[in-house]
C-alpha cells in the first residue's frame, strides 16, 4: 500500500511537471500573447480604477465578475512593472494544479488508474486548454477554479462527507465570482444530489449548507452594488444585455452569415457594436443598472417574438456549435479551427459515446457531467453559444470521458489491455 501511494504521489508530480512545462513552452513560442483577448481592455482600465479607490464594476452590458479584476490590480499593485511575468507564472501554476484535480477526478469517478494518469497526460497537452492559459482574462484562472470544485463535487458523491460538499461550494463560489456563466448549472448539481442520494432531512440540510455558503461568499460584493448601483449581483449582472446580445439582427448576421473578414462590418459585429444598444442609448440614458438591464431583455424579447424564424434559426445554430467541436470556422483563421477541430473530434465523439454509454449503465454514478452539460447547454439556449465558454467548462470532462472510452476501446474491443480491478483508495 505505501509503495502504490509513493507511486501516486510520484504520478502527480510527474504530471504537474508536464502541465506547467508544456504550458509555460506554449506561452513562449504559440505567437498567443498575455492581451489577446479584448475583454482584457476593460479588465487592465477597471483593475486600474480598483488601485486608484474606485470600486465600481458596473459597465455598460453588465457589472463585471469581480475576481479576476482583482487579482490584476493585486499583482499590479504587488508586483509593480514585473506583474506581467508574475501573473503569467500564477496562472500557469493554478491551471497546472487543476490539471493534477482534473486527474484526480478521473480516478474518483472510474476507480482506474490507467484512466486517471491517461487524462492527466491528455489534459497536459490538450490545445484547446492551453490557448487560454496564459492569456490574462478570465478564463485561465475560472478553469482552474471550476475544475478543482468539481473534484471535491465528485469526491462528495463518493463519499458523502460534508467537509467535501463545503469544499466545493467554496470553490464554486469563487469560480462564480470570477465568471457568473455557472450559475445555471448550480440547480442542475444540487438536484443530482437529490437523485444520487435519497432525500432525507440529512441531505436537504447539505443542500442548503452549500447555497449558504455560496450566498455567504457573494454576499460582500452583491450588498456593495445594491448600495452603490442599487443592483444585488450573486456574481455579476447582464442577463438582460447578454439576452439582447444573442437577439438581435447584426448577432443573427455574426452567427450565421458574416461579412467578409477584411471587412469593416464583419470587425464591427466582432466588436459586438451591435446597433440595436445605439438605438437604445437614449433611453437608457442615466438609468439605473437594472433599468438598463430590463430594457435590454425586452429588446431581446421583443425581436425574438417579431422574428420567430430567425429565433428558432438562431436556437438551432447554437446547439448544433456547442455540440460540435472545434473553434467556429467563421470567426477564427482556417488554419487554427482545423488545428482545434482535429484535436477535439476524436476526444467530442469518444466522450459522447462514453457518457451516453456510463449513463445507460449506471446514471446515479455520472450525474456530475450530465449536470454540467445541461448547465452549458441551458446558456447556449437561453442566451448564445460561445466556444470559449465551452471550452473553459464542460470540455475537460468531455476529456475525462474520452480517456474512459479509449481505454474501454483497448480493453474490450481490441483486447490489448488486461482487465483490472479497481484500487482500493483515493
Amino acid at each position: 500500500m505505501f509503495n502504490i501511494r509513493v507511486s501516486e504521489r510520484s504520478q502527480i508530480i510527474l504530471i504537474f511537471c508536464i502541465a506547467f512545462i508544456f504550458r509555460y513552452l506554449f506561452s513562449l513560442f504559440s505567437g498567443i500573447g498575455n492581451f489577446e483577448i479584448p475583454d482584457i481592455v476593460r479588465y487592465m482600465a477597471q483593475s486600474d480604477s480598483i488601485l486608484e479607490g474606485s470600486f465600481n464594476l458596473e459597465e455598460k452590458l453588465f457589472i463585471t465578475a469581480p475576481l479576476f479584476p482583482y487579482i490584476l490590480a493585486f499583482f499590479k499593485f504587488v508586483f509593480g512593472a514585473s506583474y506581467i511575468s508574475a501573473l503569467e507564472i500564477f496562472q500557469i501554476t493554478l491551471s497546472s494544479i487543476s490539471v493534477v484535480m482534473l486527474m484526480q477526478t478521473a480516478y474518483v469517478i472510474f476507480k482506474d488508474q490507467r484512466i486517471r494518469l491517461l487524462v492527466g497526460i491528455a489534459m497536459s497537452i490538450y490545445p484547446v486548454t492551453l490557448y487560454y492559459v496564459h492569456q490574462f482574462s478570465q478564463e485561465s484562472i475560472f478553469q482552474s477554479l471550476f475544475i478543482i470544485s468539481i473534484y471535491y463535487y465528485s469526491v462528495f458523491f463518493t463519499k458523502e462527507q460534508i467537509k467535501d460538499l463545503i469544499l466545493f461550494s467554496v470553490f464554486f463560489a469563487l469560480a462564480l465570482l470570477t465568471k457568473s456563466i455557472i450559475l445555471l448549472m448550480f440547480p442542475f448539481l444540487m438536484i443530482s444530489l437529490l437523485f444520487k442520494f435519497q432525500i432525507t432531512r440529512k441531505k436537504i440540510f447539505q443542500i442548503c449548507c452549500s447555497i449558504s455558503i455560496i450566498l455567504l461568499m457573494t454576499a460582500p460584493y452583491g450588498i456593495y452594488n445594491k448600495v452603490v448601483n442599487n443592483t444585488y449581483v450573486i456574481a455579476s449582472s447582464g442577463q438582460g444585455g447578454l439576452f439582447l446580445t444573442g437577439h438581435n439582427d447584426d448577432f443573427y448576421t455574426n452567427v450565421v452569415n458574416p461579412p467578409p473578414k477584411d471587412s469593416s462590418e464583419y470587425k464591427r459585429l466582432r466588436n459586438m457594436d451591435f446597433k440595436i444598444f445605439e438605438e437604445l442609448e437614449s433611453q437608457i440614458a442615466n438609468k439605473e443598472h437594472k433599468i438598463k438591464q430590463a430594457t435590454y431583455l425586452n429588446a431581446g424579447i421583443e425581436w425574438s417574438l417579431q422574428n420567430p424564424d430567425k429565433f428558432f434559426h438562431l436556437l438551432w445554430v447554437n446547439i448544433r456549435n456547442f455540440l460540435q467541436p472545434g473553434f467556429n470556422i467563421f470567426h477564427h483563421p482556417f488554419n487554427l479551427w482545423l488545428l482545434t477541430f482535429l484535436m477535439s473530434a476524436p476526444v467530442y465523439v469518444l466522450a459522447y459515446i462514453e457518457i451516453i454509454r456510463r449513463l445507460l449503465i449506471a446514471p446515479r454514478d455520472h450525474l456530475a457531467i450530465a449536470s454540467i452539460f445541461l448547465g452549458m447547454i441551458s446558456v447556449a439556449i437561453i442566451f448564445y453559444h460561445q466556444s470559449r465558454f465551452r471550452a473553459i467548462t464542460v470540455e475537460p470532462f468531455y476529456l475525462i470521458y474520452a480517456c474512459s472510452c479509449f481505454i474501454y476501446i483497448l480493453q474490450t474491443k481490441l483486447k490489448l489491455l488486461k482487465k483490472t480491478e479497481p484500487s482500493s483508495h483515493h
